[in-house]
């Protein structure tokens, strides 16, 4: 069984639920593998209920530089 380690990964955005579903979208898109961590008590609120806090996108240290590009492209 294969395990992530998200310290070896990096944060490139922070934001609110629907915001970083939307980059994250983005990303995936173009090829770029990325996972959702969520440090607040999302699993008592729903993500889109806008109570539950912001989230952060992690990316692997190879994708940062064209993730960080990608989302500021966005903005």
């Amino acid at each position: 069984m294969t395990t992530n380690n998200n310290s070896a990964w990096i944060k490139v955005f922070s934001g609110a639920a629907f915001e970083t579903e939307v980059v994250k979208g983005l990303l995936e898109a173009n090829d770029i593998r990325c996972i959702l961590e969520d440090h607040t008590m999302s699993a008592l609120t729903s993500h889109y209920s806008g109570i539950g806090g912001d989230m952060c996108i992690l990316v692997s240290p190879a994708d940062e530089e064209r993730a960080r590009e990608l989302i500021e492209k966005k903005e």
